[in-house]
């Protein structure tokens, strides 16, 4: 499922992006070397009270790239061969990669909403998904994802919908089914970036 947004956004590539390795090391604050065991399956309950320095990122507001373990590329939205809107971890790392910076919407529990100019990421029916919702509309429960820290430096995104599925990412940034996932599995952990934080923002302003 994929959907149409007046915003040009990139064409998704057919093939694979140059690998950002070197990037990723700048950012090694952000990215954990090594996977740590979290189980096989995704303790809801233990997730809605866990804390971590990753999950500091995810504040209502704050803009963030999500770099995928897999691809060492960042989660974006580009247009596919039909002209509607899908995702890819093939993203390029930085500010100026604006299709790859998801803002925060913190609904507590380490719940979030992640959305790129009103176009909300999503599961539907097993696949991750983008879903464009208008100013005002209301936004569906399958956009929500549970935060599962693996670690201190890494995260998955889980559905709340459908607590067996969450975000995936290929080695070649393609993306992969939202099958039943756990939180060690290297196909579904990110890195964060934190690309803005407002609050930084209004501080230099008033300098």
């Amino acid at each position: 499922m994929t959907s149409k947004n007046q915003e040009k956004y990139p064409s998704q590539e057919p093939s694979m992006l140059q690998k950002v390795v070197d990037k990723l090391e700048k950012a090694g604050d952000v990215v954990q070397s090594k996977l740590e065991a979290a189980g096989h399956y995704l303790e809801s309950e233990w997730n809605k009270h866990n804390f971590g320095p990753v999950l500091n990122n995810f504040v209502t507001g704050y803009r963030i790239q999500l770099v995928s373990r897999a691809s060492h590329h960042t989660l974006q939205i580009v247009e596919g061969p039909s002209g509607q809107l899908t995702l890819d971890g093939k993203g390029e790392i930085g500010a100026h990669a604006w299709n790859a910076i998801w803002t925060v919407v913190n609904d507590g529990n380490n719940q979030v909403q992640l959305y790129n100019n009103n176009n909300f990421l999503a599961i539907v029916n097993g696949e991750p998904v983008v879903i464009q919702v208008g100013n005002g509309a209301q936004i569906g429960a399958e956009t929500k994802f549970q935060l599962v820290l693996n670690g201190d430096y890494l995260v998955a995104l889980q559905s709340t919908v459908g607590p067996d599925r969450c975000i995936g990412i290929n080695e070649d940034g393609s993306l992969k089914t939202a099958q039943i996932c756990a939180s060690s599995s290297v196909n579904s952990l990110f890195g964060v970036l934190l690309i803005k934080n407002p609050e930084n923002a209004q501080l230099e302003d008033k300098k």
